[in-house]
């Protein structure tokens, strides 16, 4: 199996994402988030949060953002850092379709098309992949 196949593998398993970004003052920016509704791939990831947030601001100013994701165990990690560009989803469609009902007690319009509700696409070009104390790099 290939460096970006066990990432693909590790990415539909997982339970949190760690999103950064390059903060305004130069410094990055790191969240953690729950994943996506969906997870078909690794070339092409959402997330949804807050448009608020401070996070938004800062990475719709610069779109470079890395993702991080991992699985650990006692003495056992394997871990994903995927580096591309993030941007802010308006298409109407997109959004409905990674809205949750869980979502409705943080949003006052309890839909998808509440203005604070926002969803976020990365795009990664390159990805590091970690296991069994190895690294591998893989592109995508």
């Amino acid at each position: 199996m290939t460096p970006r196949e066990k990432a693909e593998k590790l990415h539909k398993k997982v339970n949190t994402f760690i999103l950064s970004c390059v903060g305004s003052d130069g410094y990055p920016l790191t969240k953690a988030v729950v994943p996506g509704k969906y997870r078909e791939s690794l070339s092409e990831m959402y997330f949804c949060t807050n448009t608020s947030s401070k996070f938004v601001a800062e990475m719709s100013r610069n779109q470079k953002s890395n993702v991080y994701f991992y699985s650990r165990k006692i003495v056992w990690w394997k871990g994903c850092l995927l580096k591309g560009d993030m941007e802010i989803v308006t298409e109407m469609s997109i959004k409905e379709k990674y809205w949750q009902s869980i979502f409705k007690n943080a949003y006052p319009q309890k839909s998808f098309t509440d203005p604070d509700f926002c969803v976020l696409r990365f795009t990664p070009t390159s990805g590091r992949f970690y296991a069994d104390f190895k690294l591998a790099d893989f592109e995508i």
